[in-house]
């Protein structure tokens, strides 16, 4: 069984460390007065079942060893509804913008690097069209972009 130190504070805030880190295994490691809640392993934020990060405003983040990611969403949902993509604490997603506000505004990356829509989507559709590999009369041809 492991044994953790927990610091409780007057106003309810709590905290599990283990080693002299923030770490909790069957739990978030820090509980706000307020509800909110995060979670860590050996001092790193980390969860693989849910977001890392969840304050009762609506926020929530996913991290993996203490980077920023989510491969099946948005790994931040801000509160107000905007949303931003990453992939291994970098800003990335493949199938549209890695930012979306609710104002509308929208930003392209992939790997961390900014795109314009247009560079964005003709990257996509070089991607999605080189090194097909297409059949034509029995014979198998590799497709190569000329542009």
């Amino acid at each position: 069984m492991i044994e953790y130190m927990v610091k409780v504070q007057d106003n309810g805030y709590r905290e599990w460390f283990l080693n002299g880190k923030l770490h909790r295994e069957d739990g978030p490691a820090i509980e706000g007065a307020n509800g909110d809640k995060e979670w860590y392993l050996n001092g790193n934020l980390h969860r693989e079942d849910g977001p890392a990060i969840e304050w009762v405003n609506g926020y929530k983040s996913w991290f993996l060893n203490n980077k920023c990611h989510r491969e099946d969403g948005p790994a931040i949902e801000w509160g107000n509804g905007d949303k931003e993509w990453f992939l291994n604490g970098k800003l990335h997603r493949e199938d549209g913008p890695a930012i979306e506000r609710v104002n509308g505004y929208k930003s392209w990356f992939l790997n961390d690097k900014e795109y314009t829509e247009t560079e964005y989507n003709q990257l996509r559709k070089n991607d999605c069209i080189e090194n097909q590999i297409v059949e034509i009369k029995g014979k198998k041809y590799i497709l190569k972009s000329v542009e």
